[in-house]
């Protein structure tokens, strides 16, 4: 196993000042996982699984640009999901990983799946995945998307610690969670932060919407696709076709679960997450 295959120790790393374009958390030993988060969430959304994660991977947990604390494209480069997955690879180079496992949710699913187009995947597990739309994104999605937008605005600002009761935590997270009355208030706080404060939303859901993912049959290494059967974002009959995946794909049901299932079921959603082998 080569030395960048496992990490030194098992503390947490931060990205320090000017290092990397990137903000990331890395955490734990073993075979290096990145983690993506969707459109409008930060690295946080997985901070309901990193522990069990950490006990078998080096994981990176990352921030998308635009997105959390990474700042926004740089001025001349485009924000659909390829060219996030080619920022996520220049962070890798900068980490000494050639490849890594890589697992993403909703719009991190799609990037996750173009890592592993780049090459730079020894699997992809895409959870809830964003792209596998015939042409362009569902109307809904979109406007969806830019609804949640200024819903979490207005609640950050009059209200920057809510939803602090389990009725206004369920309201937050009713599109997301499969059990949205049992979120807890750390993950529904850091998801309205996230989505109110990204300061690249509008150009990532603008070059999200406008085009589909393709060229799965690029991918050679392992892919799982998993979708909740509660999803009420990406809905069975428009957004998951299946023509583009790579034929080697496992298409796995995740029962009860919602569109970010580690908000649901952190175990569950962590064993998908280790089963796959590259």
């Amino acid at each position: 196993m080569a030395a960048s295959d496992v990490s030194t120790d098992s503390t947490h790393e931060k990205r320090a000042p000017g290092a990397s374009r990137l903000a990331f958390d890395r955490s734990g030993r073993g075979e290096p996982l990145v983690l993506l988060h969707g459109q409008g969430f930060s690295r946080r959304s997985w901070d309901p699984v990193i522990p069990l994660l950490a006990e078998h991977r080096d994981v990176i947990n990352v921030d998308l640009p635009g997105h959390g604390e990474s700042p926004r494209q740089p001025k001349g480069t485009g924000s659909a999901p390829h060219d996030l997955a080619v920022a996520v690879a220049e962070l890798m180079d900068e980490l000494g990983l050639p490849t890594a496992h890589i697992a993403g949710n909703s719009s991190g699913g799609w990037v996750a799946l173009e890592l592993g187009r780049l090459q730079r995947a020894r699997s992809v597990t895409a959870i809830s995945p964003a792209g596998l739309w015939r042409r362009r994104a569902p109307r809904h999605i979109g406007l969806g998307m830019r609804q949640a937008r200024l819903n979490a605005r207005i609640v950050h600002r009059l209200f920057p610690h809510a939803p602090k009761t389990r009725l206004t935590r369920a309201l937050a997270a009713s599109q997301v969670s499969g059990h949205p009355f049992q979120v807890p208030y750390g993950p529904a706080r850091d998801t309205i932060a996230a989505m109110a404060e990204a300061p690249g939303f509008r150009e990532t859901l603008r070059a999200l919407v406008k085009t589909r993912f393709t060229g799965g049959a690029d991918i050679t290494v392992p892919v799982t696709v998993a979708f909740g059967t509660r999803d009420r974002v990406l809905l069975p009959l428009v957004s998951r076709r299946r023509k583009e995946l790579p034929p080697q794909t496992r298409w796995v049901k995740l029962r009860g679960l919602g569109h970010v299932p580690m908000f649901d079921d952190p175990g569950t959603t962590a064993e998908l997450v280790l089963s796959m082998k590259g």
